[in-house]
């Protein structure tokens, strides 16, 4: 068994995820990233298979962890699909795909992992959350909900493992340099009133991303998170995610909305 603690790190062959496996592994953590193909990549902690949506996945993947290690110490939910369309141009079975990757198979894989840390009376649970999780991002209407849902969820289990010796934390980050809006899912269901906004509502997502944070600096929030004593529930990563949470707290709704549709080049015709 290993002395060092161990950490289970979903979606780790890219972006967020990679970042967060690179630096817990170069800080002592003993890493097993995963992967729905995990390459074979020369890295500096394991990849496993892990498909979300698959209770057998969810179970072979925690089975190996447990029989390589012995324990998990820390889990690290930031496996995720990003999506990209009016909410009325998404048909209803690709929105439940895209929960049942965000945030159903979230839960399997936390719960199963919360039954081995409360056996070893210790544990972390770490949630890559979102700013969509604050706020509803035009043209990322299900993805928002994905992470509005999470966010809920997450808020009572904090409540409700407050007597156990087991810590959950949620990283709310906003726009970062991730390839992460290259992997959106886009529909093709056109509806004639959003086509003067469709394609310049992607450009504008597109356009957030690029110009967007070092993902370094997700991965160095997570670092400290996982070596804190008592860590915090909630962290908000980004000048963006700062500066909009505030706003929302502030403003009256009607400005805030308003501030939100001209970010994103929306609004009422004629106006």
């Amino acid at each position: 068994m290993s002395s060092s603690r161990i950490a289970l790190v979903t979606g780790a062959s890219s972006g967020f995820g990679e970042c967060i496996a690179r630096q817990l592994s170069r800080s002592g953590f003993q890493v097993f990233g995963t992967s729905r193909n995990p390459d074979s990549d020369s890295r500096d902690w394991e990849m496993l298979s892990l498909d979300v949506t698959s209770s057998e996945s969810i179970a072979q993947c925690v089975a190996e962890v447990k029989e390589k290690a012995g324990r998990i110490d820390l889990l690290v939910n930031n496996a995720g699909q990003s999506h990209c369309s009016f909410i009325e141009e998404t048909p209803l079975e690709n929105a439940r795909q895209l929960f049942e990757v965000n945030f159903w198979g979230l839960a399997e894989l936390t719960a199963v992992v919360l039954e081995e840390m409360r056996a070893q009376k210790a544990g972390h649970v770490i949630h890559i959350s979102s700013l969509a999780g604050l706020v509803g991002t035009p043209g990322q209407g299900y993805y928002a909900a994905t992470k509005h849902a999470l966010e809920g969820y997450s808020e009572t289990l904090h409540a409700e493992l407050g007597h156990l010796p087991i810590s959950i934390s949620l990283v709310e980050p906003g726009f970062f340099r991730t390839p992460f809006d290259k992997a959106m899912l886009r529909d093709d269901r056109p509806v004639d009133d959003y086509n003067s906004l469709r394609d310049s509502l992607k450009e504008r997502i597109g356009n957030e991303f690029a110009e967007g944070g070092d993902p370094e600096e997700v991965a160095r929030v997570v670092l400290d998170l996982a070596q804190h004593s008592d860590p915090p529930f909630r962290t908000r990563v980004g000048k963006d995610a700062n500066k909009i949470a505030g706003l929302k707290k502030w403003l009256p709704q009607k400005w805030f909305l308003q501030g939100v549709q001209r970010q994103f080049g929306l609004g009422k015709s004629g106006s």
